[in-house]
């Protein structure tokens, strides 16, 4: 694998981890005095940045660099919602629909241009409460629109998303949240992806606005896998420490480990500057 691919695997894989902000968004409660602030740049230890634009208080873009690699991600707002969210050097593009009330009801990735036979969505479900209950996720191409994951997702008696359980065919994925951040300021674009990646059903829209309404984010995240009818094991645990000043989010520590794989740990170092 040459540097350069490294570099845009690199890109594409710390997505996760972009951030983007709408500055001027009021707080969800009106009796909170939540501040905002306008996030102007993220830097990783790893040589990755991301500067972020806009048009007056709403964001446009990200634009990426590491070494010689560039990307940007694009987004676009119909008022206060994200209606679109893509890659500038992909083919794909995230398209984001609410009910009548503004409610988030699903997410659809497809093909920007053409006869847009393949992509995938996501389905958002919610209980009486108005959480979120179900996400399904379907994938489409020539063969039509199939269903592959179904996830359900628990709460605690204060409402605090702690377990989403995944299915598909024989197997099962559960991720439990330990551990929550201190109280933050952010927008829920903060922390959702432009691919499809293997923390969507936590790190989805419809789940970080329920998260942006409590003002917090998972701290600790553990992965269960179980396939037919092997033993269960821990596969992932994701930690994330944040540093934060009065609902600001200046750094945050992650750290990645594998059970399955006691040598192998992942580290990175984000530091978030405002204008």
């Amino acid at each position: 694998m040459t540097t350069k691919t490294t570099a845009k695997l690199l890109l594409v894989s710390l997505i996760a981890f972009a951030a983007c902000k709408k500055d001027n968004d009021p707080p969800t409660d009106p009796q909170e005095n939540v501040p905002q602030y306008q996030l102007k740049s993220i830097a990783w230890n790893n040589g990755l940045t991301g500067d972020f634009v806009y048009a007056g208080n709403t964001l446009q873009s990200i634009d990426y660099t590491y070494k010689n690699v560039s990307g940007r991600t694009v987004v676009s707002w119909t008022g206060k919602n994200l209606t679109e969210l893509y890659d500038d050097r992909s083919s794909y593009k995230n398209v984001f629909e609410y009910d009548s009330e503004g409610k988030l009801i699903r997410m659809r990735n497809m093909e920007k241009t053409g006869a847009q036979t393949n992509g995938y969505r996501f389905e958002f479900h919610y209980n009486s409460a108005n959480r979120i209950d179900t996400v399904r996720y379907l994938i489409t191409n020539e063969a039509g629109t199939q269903p592959r994951w179904v996830s359900g997702y628990e709460y605690n008696s204060a409402g605090d998303l702690v377990k989403v359980t995944s299915k598909y065919d024989n197997t099962v994925i559960t991720h439990t949240i330990d551990a929550y951040s201190p109280p933050v300021s952010f927008v829920p674009c903060h922390y959702i992806e432009t691919t499809l990646m293997e923390n969507y059903t936590i790190y989805n829209l419809g789940i970080m606005t329920q998260m942006q309404k409590a003002h917090k984010l998972p701290a600790k995240v553990t992965r269960v896998v179980q396939s037919n009818s092997d033993p269960s094991y821990v596969d992932k645990v994701e930690e994330n420490v944040f540093t934060v000043d009065n609902y600001k989010i200046e750094k945050v520590n992650s750290t990645m480990t594998y059970p399955q794989m006691p040598g192998y740990v992942s580290r990175l170092e984000a530091v978030y500057t405002y204008f």
